[in-house]
């Protein structure tokens, strides 16, 4: 739909492409593929470049940088330049931009090639210990490079050591690698820039160890407070991203890595208040950590994992709906959810996730502002409420999240993904009752069948926010149940959480519209809208199909899946399991799975909203909202395509 306009990623190439520029447009224009070289061989110490015949474009100087009136030599920060005795290059621009301007020490003149994928390589002329390099970019306040940087101990086989995006600056920039290396070679590939496919390096230096050596990240904030802290949206296999605003427009950066190394960056193709940074090149089922630097601010290093791939049998999650209160019970079950370890390895949310209307303002007073803590290092996946509809059908909803859109209408509203053994899916029950062009009972139901048919994950469990069997206050959404029960007893879902009613029920193993027969297979139901709203009084006396019920605790639902077990417990304000179920099945032995396939590109992520860079948002501006602590302030519309009742069969 309509997100963000800012995206960053870091590249992922773990080979080198060897690439000379053969002719095409100007810089300003699109770039052709250039055509490899028929030599790749290094050069000896000394060697420089010879240029390419002068038919070639040359890269267009219109909107180049006026070189400071004094001294333009190279400043490097963090590096201990080792000196370079020789460079080589993929080609150049055929008009006196060749390799060796990289080393005269003048920063108004450069090396250029067009494509991507051309590279310039440094030739130390012997094999030293290298800890990373320096790169100042021609034209680096205008335009973000992608690239990568490896070493070679022979000139022929490069191994990758960093991948990342330029900072928006003029001046060198020192890439360190993860940990130090012996190497005579080290090549920048530059992939394109967010202006054209033009490679184009001022200076370039190779550090030596003992230079670049960083303190290790800070875990508390400094500089100004970030209006709204950094959440993790969209975590895959192989990438996540990191959503935050700032009070002032910039063009922020994220460092990351696997462990406690943030040496790899991310940075913003734009200036802008809202962004959802991009991280690429992860691996599944790792832990990274990573720092927002965002005008000025630097945020304390977090950690995350990676979403594990098909190849892990097990998973612990949690989840919670009707939480969205910024009151005081939301807070007691926040403190026990944000300790060590709590919320496993991602949050599911069943909806209202913002009291009482969904707004802009409610999102950052209700949900944001009380959960920044624990969103900086959960990833999240929501799903809507009937509250978050009231105000533009859900569209501040869809204005803050970063979800997935793997449906034919490309909307965030309903989607799917996998996290180890088990495939879930996100419906939009509302739309039932606030259908759009995107969404709409028969929309969901055809995909559905499709989404679920296709996955082999062993467990499938699905999620939103309507209840299909409930004794609450509504009671169940019979609409719900007809339109999808038979759905997900025919594609074998496993499970289904819920939400709406603001207490804990748990259904008996459901077939139809009863309870399912002795040794045979049924679903059990789930509300789980006990997370921070005002609990309600139950709406009848307990049913049959009804196997536990609880409106006297808040809480969430604790699920942990292990192989052919599935346990999950609702865990109340006070640390008490108040209930708890078990389900068992025979699942597939685990197998080894090749990694192209474990690690398998994750589905993109819609942008989110485009501000305008110049005029802060209205999001900034101070708003009072009162927290939603009372049942007036979390009570519900009426919803008539619903359909609810309350069964007692």
């Amino acid at each position: 739909m309509n997100k963000p306009n800012r995206w960053l990623s870091v590249s992922s190439l773990m080979g080198v492409l060897l690439v000379t520029a053969c002719g095409g447009p100007s810089e300003s224009s699109p770039a052709p593929s250039p055509v490899p070289p028929t030599s790749e061989q290094p050069p000896v110490s000394g060697e420089t470049d010879t240029a390419p015949a002068p038919s070639l474009p040359v890269e267009d100087e219109a909107d180049d940088e006026v070189a400071p009136p004094a001294e333009s030599a190279i400043v490097v920060n963090n590096c201990r330049v080792l000196t370079t005795r020789g460079t080589s290059a993929s080609g150049d621009d055929g008009d006196g931009s060749v390799a060796a301007n990289t080393q005269d020490d003048n920063m108004s003149t450069r090396w250029s090639a067009l494509g991507k994928g051309v590279w310039l390589t440094l030739d130390l002329g012997s094999a030293q210990s290298l800890a990373g390099a320096a790169v100042a970019w021609h034209q680096g306040t205008t335009r973000q490079n992608q690239f990568t940087l490896a070493t070679s101990t022979d000139g022929t086989t490069f191994t990758q050591a960093y991948s990342g995006t330029s900072a928006l600056t003029a001046a060198a920039q020192t890439y360190p690698f993860s940990s130090a290396r012996t190497a005579r070679y080290v090549r920048i590939t530059v992939n394109g820039n967010t202006v054209n496919d033009w490679g184009s390096i001022a200076e370039a230096r190779a550090c030596g160890e003992g230079g670049t050596t960083t303190p290790p990240p800070s875990s508390s904030d400094s500089g100004p407070a970030l209006p709204r802290q950094p959440y993790l949206q969209s975590v895959g296999t192989t990438s996540a991203i990191v959503a935050f605003r700032t009070s002032a427009s910039c063009s922020p950066l994220v460092r990351f890595g696997e462990g406690s190394d943030v040496s790899r960056t991310a940075t913003a193709s734009a200036a802008g208040w809202q962004h959802a940074v991009k991280l690429t090149g992860l691996s599944p089922g790792r832990t990274y950590s990573y720092v927002v630097e965002a005008c000025g601010s630097t945020t304390g290093v977090r950690t995350f994992q990676s979403a594990s791939g098909p190849d892990t049998s097990r998973v612990r999650f949690t989840a919670m709906g009707d939480f969205g209160t910024g009151g005081s019970l939301q807070s007691k079950v926040l403190a026990l959810l944000g300790q060590s370890s709590r919320a496993g390895e991602f949050l599911l949310t069943l909806g209202d996730n913002a009291y009482s209307s969904g707004t802009e303002a409610e999102f950052q007073s209700n949900m944001f502002k009380p959960m920044a803590a624990l969103l900086r290092s959960t990833p999240l996946y929501t799903t809507p409420g009937n509250h978050e509809y009231l105000t533009k059908n859900a569209q501040p909803y869809l204005d803050n999240f970063y979800l997935p859109t793997n449906n034919p209408a490309g909307t965030e509203r309903y989607y799917s993904f996998d996290w180890g053994p088990v495939h879930f899916v996100s419906l939009d029950s509302n739309c039932l009752s606030y259908p759009t062009a995107e969404c709409t009972k028969a929309l969901q139901q055809e995909w559905v069948k499709k989404d679920l048919a296709a996955t082999t994950r062993p467990w499938k469990i699905v999620f939103f926010h309507h209840p299909l069997w409930s004794s609450g206050e509504h009671g169940s959404s019979t609409s719900m149940r007809n339109a999808f029960a038979s759905i997900f007893e025919q594609y074998g879902v496993d499970l289904v959480l819920t939400g709406h009613d603001h207490n804990y029920e748990r259904s008996k193993a459901m077939s139809g519209n009863a309870v399912a027969a002795s040794g045979t297979r049924g679903i059990p139901y789930l509300v789980v809208g006990s997370g921070g709203a005002t609990l309600r009084p139950f709406g009848t006396s307990q049913p049959s199909w009804s196997a536990f019920r609880d409106n006297a605790n808040v809480g969430y639902l604790d699920v942990t899946v292990d192989g052919g077990t599935l346990t999950a417990k609702f865990i109340s304000s006070s640390n008490s399991v108040r209930d708890s179920l078990t389900l068992t099945k025979t699942v597939p032995s685990a197998q080894v799975i090749p990694q192209a396939l474990v690690a398998r590109p994750d589905s993109d992520t819609p942008p989110g909203p485009v501000y305008d860079p110049t005029r802060a948002p209205d999001f900034l501006r101070p708003t009072v909202v009162p927290p939603a602590d009372t049942l007036e302030s979390v009570a519900d519309a009426p919803e008539p395509a619903q359909g609810f009742a309350h069964d007692v069969p």
